[in-house]
């Protein structure tokens, strides 16, 4: 429901200092708030036009704020109350978005402000929460426009702030396609971004979300795809770890939960069709070149991906305790059988022209040269791993 709104919130006020002219901002609320059990977890999102004056209008868009994943109340009634105005808020940050705004459209679409409350139910279901570098793939697969997958950066006007109920920072989410992805995922999310800043196409450094926009950047430059590729193949991949749908879980895990790391010899790791897409990038163009890699599970956990010749003061595994945990954190050493292991597997899987994975993927991978590890591997579907979490 959009309506006329004179907010007192802590965004809105941030916000009001940048849109002066704005005090009666147009307003998305949902009906029933999240905290009377309401399904859409932000409260509001606020729609800003911005006209682009010292362009003459060339970039005019909707601004699109959201409010609910930091606190709006300081009363609990959703987030803890800080004790000290240097906590995060909530969260710790709201999303926003920056759609193209086209001469004489007066009326702001709906379809961000369902984007928004998506992303904001999977941090509030799941505790994900979202941060600068980060990739959604398919956000907007039902979609018929090339604009499907989204980058997350900083909010190029919003900044980092100091609110009565704690710091927030301002994500902005950027349309983007197939390709733009692909070498955001293979190469470095930031770099891409700072890329598509030079193309008017998305506004320069606003990074405005166009359904229109029917070329990617490596169309509208073609020397651009040689240049990046050059890039990638001198420096590998800048992406050091990713949140996904994936789960893991040790032989008798149970003794792990006093907190300190200790050895185990088969580790079970739950992985959802996105994640075992980019499995060939993560083994080659990080494990391979002695890059570790995290992977931030739905559960909140980590496991880490540890090169066999890795060398840092936090390491624990080596070829004899190849597999370290303390219940919320597991170590995993991956020599260059295991890497090769791996990536043999996943490339006669042939992902990419999978759209589901049905009942399940699985494999077992057995090492006596790393102290007989047996690691099995399952992919399964993004809806079970989601329901075994609600299950359980």
């Amino acid at each position: 429901m959009l309506e006329q709104n004179d907010t007192s919130d802590p965004i809105s006020e941030i916000c009001l200092s940048f849109y002066p002219d704005q005090i009666d901002v147009l307003q998305a609320t949902t009906q029933i708030q999240y905290w009377l059990n309401g399904p859409d977890p932000l409260d509001y999102v606020n729609i800003y036009i911005n006209n682009d004056e010292k362009n003459n209008g060339l970039n005019s868009h909707f601004h699109y704020v959201s409010l609910g994943l930091s606190d709006l109340y300081g009363d609990e009634r959703v987030h803890k109350r800080v004790k000290s105005a240097e906590e995060n808020s909530g969260y710790g940050y709201e999303l926003t978005m920056r759609v193209k705004k086209e001469i004489n459209e007066n009326e702001p679409p709906k379809w961000p402000v369902k984007l928004l409350q998506a992303l904001a139910k999977y941090t509030f279901q799941t505790g994900g929460i979202l941060d600068e570098g980060d990739h959604i793939p398919n956000v907007l697969s039902d979609s018929d426009c090339k604009i499907r997958h989204a980058l997350v950066c900083e909010d190029s006007m919003l900044k980092i702030s100091q609110t009565r109920f704690g710091r927030v920072k301002f994500l902005q989410i950027v349309g983007c396609t197939n390709d733009e992805l692909k070498f955001a995922q293979e190469w470095s999310t930031r770099k891409i971004l700072n890329l598509m800043k030079n193309f008017r196409e998305l506004g320069n450094d606003y990074l405005l979300v166009d359904l229109k926009r029917s070329k990617s950047i490596f169309e509208l430059d073609s020397d651009l795809r040689r240049k990046t590729l050059r890039n990638l193949k001198k420096e590998g991949s800048f992406m050091s770890f990713v949140k996904s749908k994936c789960f893991w879980r040790l032989n008798l895990e149970c003794s792990s939960n006093d907190g300190n790391f200790k050895p185990y010899d088969q580790l079970t790791f739950n992985i959802d069709l996105e994640t075992a897409r980019l499995f060939p990038l993560i083994l080659k163009q990080r494990l391979d070149k002695e890059n570790s890699f995290i992977f931030n599970g739905i559960d909140g956990r980590s496991l880490i991906l540890v090169p066999e010749n890795f060398s840092n003061s936090n390491c624990l595994v080596t070829k004899e305790n190849p597999v370290q945990s303390n219940g919320e954190e597991c170590q995993v050493l991956v020599n260059k059988r295991l890497i090769d292991s791996l990536y043999i597997f996943f490339q006669q899987l042939k992902l990419d022209k999978k759209e589901e994975v049905g009942e399940h993927i699985s494999r077992k991978f057995f090492f006596d040269d790393l102290n007989e590890f047996s690691l099995y591997l399952r992919i399964i579907s993004s809806e079970k791993i989601l329901n075994f979490f609600e299950n359980n």
